[in-house]
């Protein structure tokens, strides 16, 4: 039965072919196979885009006004046409139809998109550091657009090879429509503002020529030389046909060339007719009455159809000659008209170009005579066309678009690019229009213009409020941001622009729109576009950028756009970025990096040094004791590291270390200090005497420095005394030999001899203990001695400046005429010293008193209280009157004690 309903199949669709392919009864068409070898779904789209755009031009060249008549594409003959602007027509499309590597691999990524364009972030800045001069400027936007040309075409290959099925590619998509509304935006940046600083820096531009234009084209020519109005809606034009000329490339699925191969108007018609007055009845014609006719008005003048084949050829037709026109390609509009048959079409779209001769009186020295000197005839009739609404809406685009027909072109535009075409376009037209109409150039009188042209004429600023006011582009397109930029570009508004890029930065920015408006406002703050009113504005946009830069991590981002933001916040930004790296691989290149791009690096790595010192230290040090290192303190002890880099900074790492100490010992975290002690070099106080003397000539340090070294030796003088009682404390209590234990009476004479052997013994390690003791015990003594015995005024006291603010203690490297630079303010740095003296002063007595007392050296235990009381007015700044008073009572009463118990020992009369 299948068999049966098979053959019946292959018999009909046999004998259709038949029909169809007979020379009586079929049609002319496009042969299947053709047909089915051209279908978008065998093509390779992705390849024939890689063969199409690699023949446009991605750069644009400056506008250099008078000399060159911008945009007279629009208005002129196809000879001038502007290369720069306008995309000439693809010559080939070729292209292999396998898929690379990298494309595989993408289409295996989630959102392959966001992965490949990352690259963007660091090209920019390559393009951006490779352009550092002001004649570079346009180099640098014409490298910004072939970057971003580069990625769309890449994201559209790889977006026409992904299933329809797959969701996954939304956020590429969104990449994509971001990097080709960039990529129009640095063309237009290109394009107006090389018009406007050449018309800024030419005094060429207001004065009128010398002699009356002789023809249209002159007319016009001097149009566009004296009004800049014209001139900037022209190069919007450009841009907009330009843009479009890469779409039509893309978007190459329905193109006329695929559906047939020959060049006869409307075949399948003509062999209609053909076959009727020959008699042939056509099995397939159907009951409608065709044409009988087949000249151009046929169909609308006798109110009858073409073949529903050559209605849809018809079509396919128009949309691709619109689309051409669309993207200023008239000529290759024309060519397509001719390919299809439809001479008389491609030559009514000659008629719009503006009559020019240009030959002199001397009949010898013939040229060429171009343009339409009919040219208002033919718009009269192609302004009736478009208002024709019996024929088809892209018939009536085409001419309306060709006469300055608002209405007719609307009706076929559906996004913001399509509408501020169709307005700019017709604005220029009434300023042409206006211009010939009251030239002396013509030596007849011109037809009249329709009734209903319009009389106001569009200026830039309404025709930007009419795009917006339009019902589709509120609906779909009014809150693109890119459009909104190239709106207040076109509007050359800078404050507007601005303040409206201020408002996306509350509600946060794509990553890829950030970097556009962050290198936008460098350029037009380069190009002296940016007021200082407007500083404030740009260093917000700036500083999201980098804000940005440092969440991604990418360091040479994050320095180069640092050097960009107003000086005082430069160290704030880089040290925030600074403060979570701890490699010190990275931190070298990084403080690289900052060096290369200007940078302080000194103010940075202090006020990086000085925040990680500060953090989570919410809490009073003295409130809460917890001896142990923490994991934060070890955070930050590796922080200092910031400061040992450069020889120059050994001030600043020094002062730095001092109060991250003092914070470790008010704490009682003497395991800390002594690990942050350790990390500074052991020659640090030679290396800031010798860059002192190498920047001053003197060797005298300033009050400031000099007291950061003083506390260095106090707190190296406190160290070695602790370090010194806890080597003596452990001799004395865990190194003293134990005597033997005799051996019980009646023992033998084996065990005597070994008591004996064993007693002997440990004779020598007493004597070699005692003698190793008495050294331990005269160097921990002068040591803990050093302490309380500190010259110039005593431990942790300041030397010089005891009669100046103590909050001025910050330091750097960069010292000048002598002076250290104060950085960081320590409001607690007194507070701190005194704390300090309180705790560790009567320490250091008791670990003393404790040694003379273990020792029973009771000569030196009167000494120690003689010392404290000639130092007492040192003294009074660690304990205060009232707690001294008592630390004294308390030492000589043990003194006293004793003496009285051991005066014969001392030598000493009794009193």
């Amino acid at each position: 039965m299948v068999g049966n309903k098979k053959t019946l199949l292959e018999d009909s669709l046999a004998r259709l072919d038949a029909a169809l392919g007979s020379p009586g009864g079929g049609v002319m068409r496009t042969p299947r196979t053709v047909r089915r070898m051209l279908t978008s779904k065998d093509l390779d789209v992705s390849s024939i885009m890689e063969g199409t755009l690699s023949g446009l031009p991605t750069s644009f060249s400056p506008v250099i006004p008078r000399t060159s008549h911008i945009g007279l594409s629009a208005l002129a003959s196809s000879c001038m046409i502007v290369d720069d602007v306008t995309a000439p027509v693809p010559a080939t499309m070729l292209g292999d139809t396998t898929l690379d590597a990298t494309s595989a691999a993408l289409l295996a990524d989630d959102d392959p998109g966001v992965r490949a364009t990352q690259v963007l972030f660091s090209e920019f800045i390559n393009i951006m550091v490779s352009h550092p001069s002001e004649a570079q400027v346009w180099d640098e936007l014409e490298q910004y657009e072939q970057v971003c040309c580069q990625q769309v075409n890449s994201l559209a290959k790889l977006i026409r090879k992904v299933p329809i099925h797959r969701a996954n590619f939304t956020n590429t998509q969104k990449v994509y429509q971001q990097l080709l509304g960039e990529r129009n935006t640095w063309r237009l940046l290109g394009s107006l503002y090389s018009e406007r600083l050449g018309e800024d820096t030419s005094s060429n531009d207001s004065p009128m020529m010398d002699n009356e234009p002789t023809t249209d084209y002159a007319v016009v020519t001097r149009l566009y030389d004296t009004n800049r109005t014209v001139r900037e809606a022209q190069i919007v034009i450009d841009w907009l046909e330009r843009n479009a000329a890469d779409e039509c490339d893309n978007n190459c699925y329905d193109r006329v060339e695929y559906f047939g191969d020959t060049h006869i108007a409307w075949e399948n018609t003509l062999k209609t007719l053909k076959n009727e007055s020959s008699g042939i009845v056509h099995p397939l014609k159907g009951a409608r009455p065709l044409v009988t006719s087949m000249d151009p008005d046929s169909s609308l003048r006798q109110g009858r159809p073409l073949h529903d084949l050559d209605q849809e050829d018809e079509i396919r037709l128009l949309r691709s000659v619109f689309s051409y026109i669309r993207s200023g390609q008239v000529s290759a509009a024309e060519d397509l008209c001719v390919k299809s048959g439809h001479h008389w079409r491609g030559a009514t779209l000659e008629g719009w170009k503006l009559h020019h001769d240009p030959n002199p009186e001397d009949p010898s020295q013939r040229q060429p005579i171009s343009g339409n000197p009919y040219r208002d005839v033919w718009k009269a009739v192609a302004w009736r066309i478009a208002s024709d609404e019996r024929l088809p809406s892209h018939e009536r685009a085409i001419y309306g678009a060709l006469c300055g027909h608002l209405p007719s072109v609307l009706a076929v535009c559906h996004t913001w690019y399509d509408v501020l075409w169709a307005y700019t376009r017709a604005m220029v037209d009434q300023w042409v229009e206006e211009q010939l109409r009251g030239a002396n150039t013509h030596l007849r009188p011109l037809h009249p213009l329709p009734q209903d042209f319009p009389e106001e004429k569009f200026s830039i600023k309404g025709v930007l409020e009419a795009v917006e006011s339009r019902p589709e582009v509120q609906k779909l397109q009014h809150k693109n941001p890119y459009h909104i930029l190239q709106k207040y570009l076109i509007l050359d508004d800078m404050e507007s622009l601005l303040q409206e890029a201020h408002v996306w930065l509350r509600n946060g920015l794509a990553p890829h729109l950030l970097r556009c408006l962050t290198h936008l406002v460098l350029f037009l703050r380069r190009i002296g576009r940016i007021s200082q009113q407007l500083e404030p504005l740009c260093t917000d946009i700036l500083e999201a950028c980098v804000k940005e830069a440092i969440e991604r991590g990418d360091v040479e981002q994050v320095a180069w756009y640092t050097s960009v933001l107003p000086t005082w916040l430069q160290v704030e930004w880089y040290a925030r970025f600074l403060h979570n790296i701890t490699d010190d691989h990275h931190r070298r290149h990084a403080l690289q990096l900052a060096a290369t791009v200007g940078l302080d690096t000194h103010a940075i790595t202090s006020a990086v040094v000085t925040s990680i010192r500060l953090s989570s230290n919410i809490r009073d040090p003295e409130g809460e004791v917890v001896s142990e290192t923490t994991a934060e303190d070890r955070v930050k002890i590796s922080a200092i590291d910031w400061l040992l880099y450069d020889p120059q900074q050994r001030v600043e790492a020094l002062r730095q270390s001092n109060a991250l100490m003092r914070t470790f010992l008010v704490s009682r975290k003497i395991g800390a200090t002594r690990v942050l002690f350790n990390k500074i070099p052991s020659d640090s106080v030679d290396i800031i005497m010798r860059e002192h003397e190498v920047e001053t000539g003197s060797s005298d340090l300033p009050p400031q420095a000099e007291n950061v070294v003083r506390e260095y030796f106090c707190i190296r003088t406190f160290l070695s005394a602790q370090d010194s009682f806890t080597d003596w404390f452990d001799h004395y209590h865990q190194k003293r030999p134990s005597a033997p234990q005799k051996p019980a009476a009646g023992s033998g004479f084996s065990q005597q001899v070994a008591y004996e052997q064993a007693e002997q013994q440990y004779k020598g390690e007493m004597e070699r203990w005692q003698h190793t003791l008495k050294l331990i015990t005269k160097t921990a003594c002068d040591h803990l001695y050093n302490v309380l015995l500190f010259p110039e005024g005593g431990w942790l006291v300041d030397s010089a400046l005891e009669d100046q603010e103590p909050e001025i203690t910050g330091v750097s490297g960069a010292e000048e005429s002598g002076e250290v630079r104060a950085e960081t303010p320590e409001p607690n740095r007194a507070h701190h010293l005194s704390v300090l003296r309180s705790i560790y002063i009567p320490q250091v007595t008791s670990l003393l008193q404790n040694i003379l007392h273990s020792t029973q050296n009771y000569k030196e235990s009167l000494q120690l209280a003689d010392i404290i009381a000639s130092e007492q007015h040192q003294l009074y700044k660690a304990f205060g009157t009232c707690e001294l008073q008592r630390f004294l009572a308390k030492l000589q009463e043990t003194s006293r004690e004793l003496l009285d118990r051991n005066c014969d020992a001392l030598g000493y009369p009794l009193q």
